[in-house]
């Protein structure tokens, strides 16, 4: 946010379009970084250029230095903001694990703000709030294209591929949404052949749009985009589970991006995923693009899970297996709701009487699948028993060791915590249930909310 007093000053100088686009944009920072903070933005009262920097000389304060210049050409008038940008952090607990910024969030904050300089400065377009509008709809898009065309050196439009896929998804193929994948390879300098090009030279025909089943089969594209392949991917090997994350289903294309090669697939839903280096990288979900930073997340499952008499390595695997399991259920759209306790005594002021394993009021059938279950350890579950268990109506409840309590179980907690009337009966359970814990809600649509103690402390 703004100060109020600085917040007059800017719409009068920029107008009310280029006000809006202003706050559109700063915005971006926590949109594709959800894990991250931005502090409200001031004014900066000494002159300086639109740039990046680490806080401190030795990265200790963990937090990124944002400077924006805005140069109004058309007024002559130069004015500068300033912010800085820190990872969410679970305040007060000893030994609470940190990481730095990484430079791949350090390289989207500064394209963010060369890209708002450079609008602003356009006085032309920036003059015409029709032109403001449409490079407001594309702002994140257009930053993580180009991050990601770097990143990979590709010398095909990144955008343009974004842009095809979306259009992709509103289209279908004998009834059924579409599903596409393709890896760019930057290894593969070659440039294309005649005059066909990829994106748009072959996805114009519906046969080569619905060629690829979105995970297993792919194109192969060089990095000037000429098509190198068409290939089957379900015989490689996975990523290493411990150092790479991606959903269950989509480990052939997360295996096939790998040396420098960036996977790209839309699935049936909707959703672009963007996989580099066997893990899943980048989203484009609900309208919305996301970098993901998989261990930051986990750091903060692990920091707010931490209690005495459990090893913090065992702590680590329970978070690690439960927010696994909560990319799965997000990406299969089923939904779910998991809930960790701090201590099992209180499983009871949780679970319905007859829903927790180990209850005497059980019913035998309920028991005699208990101990079908191959493990009752969450971090030694097959994730995908893991998915169905969690598609069930209720929640899977979980001491800090990671054992499984309860499955499909109705939680009527003693403590109700503070809900609202449109919220619905699994939020409301969750909010409940972090009065004893963390809960990860799984919304039918694919948001993973995490909550402690009633609040969100993340949302993804």
């Amino acid at each position: 946010m703004l100060t109020i007093r600085y917040h007059k000053k800017l719409k009068r100088l920029l107008g009310e379009p280029g006000f809006g686009f202003l706050l559109h944009a700063l915005g971006a920072v926590e949109r594709l970084l959800p894990h991250a903070e931005a502090s409200p933005w001031r004014r900066l009262d000494q002159k300086g250029k639109t740039k990046v920097t680490w806080a401190s000389s030795d990265r200790r304060k963990l937090n990124l230095r944002l400077v924006l210049s805005l140069k109004d050409n058309g007024h002559d008038v130069s004015v500068g903001l300033k912010s800085e940008v820190s990872r969410k952090r679970v305040l007060g607990r000893v030994g609470a694990i940190e990481r730095t910024i990484d430079d791949r969030e350090m390289d989207l904050c500064t394209r963010i703000l060369t890209r708002i300089s450079d609008v602003i400065q356009g006085s032309s377009a920036f003059n015409k709030s029709e032109s403001l509008r449409a490079i407001q709809i594309a702002f994140d898009e257009q930053i993580v294209a180009a991050h990601l065309r770097e990143r990979h050196a590709l010398e095909l439009d990144f955008a343009d591929i974004l842009r095809h896929l979306r259009e992709l998804a509103q289209q279908s193929y004998e009834n059924k949404s579409l599903t596409f994948s393709c890896l760019l390879d930057p290894n593969d300098t070659r440039k294309p052949q005649g005059n066909s090009c990829f994106p748009s030279d072959f996805l114009v025909l519906k046969k080569y749009r619905a060629l690829t089943d979105g995970y297993r089969t792919a194109y192969r594209v060089s990095s000037h985009g000429r098509i190198a392949g068409f290939e089957d991917h379900s015989e490689l090997a996975p990523p290493s589970i411990g150092k790479h994350f991606f959903p269950e289903w989509a480990e052939h294309i997360a295996a096939a991006s790998q040396n420098k090669v960036c996977g790209v697939c839309l699935t049936r839903h909707g959703d672009i995923l963007v996989f580099d280096a066997g893990t899943l990288r980048f989203t484009y979900r609900f309208g919305r693009w996301q970098y993901w930073n998989h261990n930051h997340i986990i750091d903060l499952l692990r920091n707010r899970a931490r209690v005495q008499r459990v090893g913090t390595t065992i702590v680590g695997k329970v978070a690690n297996a439960v927010y696994r399991a909560a990319l799965d259920v997000s990406f299969r759209r089923t939904g779910g709701l998991f809930v960790l306790l701090r201590a099992s005594k209180n499983l009871h002021r949780l679970v319905l009487d007859g829903d927790a394993i180990s209850d005497s009021q059980r019913p035998s059938i309920h028991g005699d699948f208990d101990t079908a279950l191959p493990s009752q350890q969450i971090q030694t579950l097959s994730r995908r028993i893991i998915v169905e268990l969690a598609g069930l109506d209720g929640a899977i409840v979980l001491n800090n060791s990671g054992r499984i309590l309860a499955y499909a179980a109705v939680l009527q907690p003693r403590k109700k915590g503070k809900t609202g009337l449109a919220e619905g009966s699994r939020t409301k359970a969750a909010i409940g249930a972090s009065k004893y814990g963390l809960a990860v809600k799984i919304s039918s649509d694919g948001d993973i909310t995490f909550y402690e103690n009633g609040k969100v402390f993340l949302r993804t």
